[in-house]
């Protein structure tokens, strides 16, 4: 019977941290995706308000309305600078996630193929155990034939 990997329960665990590590990173990049999307809506919102407002000032508009306009683009490019923050502060999130992801893959890695060098090792083992005693099978029976020549 072949040995138990005497590593087992830290490649286990190990397997278990870069699971872990693996449903993180997705998290972070589902947020980060979101979040660049949100960018990127608020880009557009502020696109068309700019061509609603230069439509407007075309046709005239009093003084307060388009006094309004502006502190509303001024609201909507603030909001813009800190989504791209967010974008910016979620990227840097992922990166460090995928490196401690990247460094647990290398560590569960080594681990098996320490795991395969063990396996490789207890075979090797049975094949010589197996060998002996088919070697010690045969020698019997040739003992045996050479007894039961010598009787005859």
């Amino acid at each position: 019977m072949a040995a138990k990997f005497p590593l087992q329960s830290l490649l286990d665990h190990a397997r278990h941290r870069m699971e872990a590590a693996e449903r993180l990173l997705l998290m972070i990049k589902r947020k980060e995706d979101a979040a660049k999307l949100r960018h990127e809506e608020l880009e557009r919102y502020r696109s068309e308000y700019m061509a609603r407002l230069s439509g407007s000032s075309r046709s005239g508009m009093d003084i307060q309305m388009l006094r309004d306009y502006h502190v509303f683009l001024g609201k909507l490019e603030q909001a813009i600078r800190n989504q791209a923050g967010e974008v910016e502060m979620l990227h840097g999130r992922w990166l460090a996630a995928h490196e401690s992801w990247l460094a647990l893959r290398q560590k569960v890695q080594s681990f098996e193929v320490l795991e395969s060098r063990h396996i490789k090792a207890e075979l090797w083992r049975e094949d010589r155990r197996d060998q002996r005693q088919s070697d010690e099978l045969s020698s019997r029976k040739a003992a045996l034939a050479r007894l039961a020549e010598r009787h005859n």
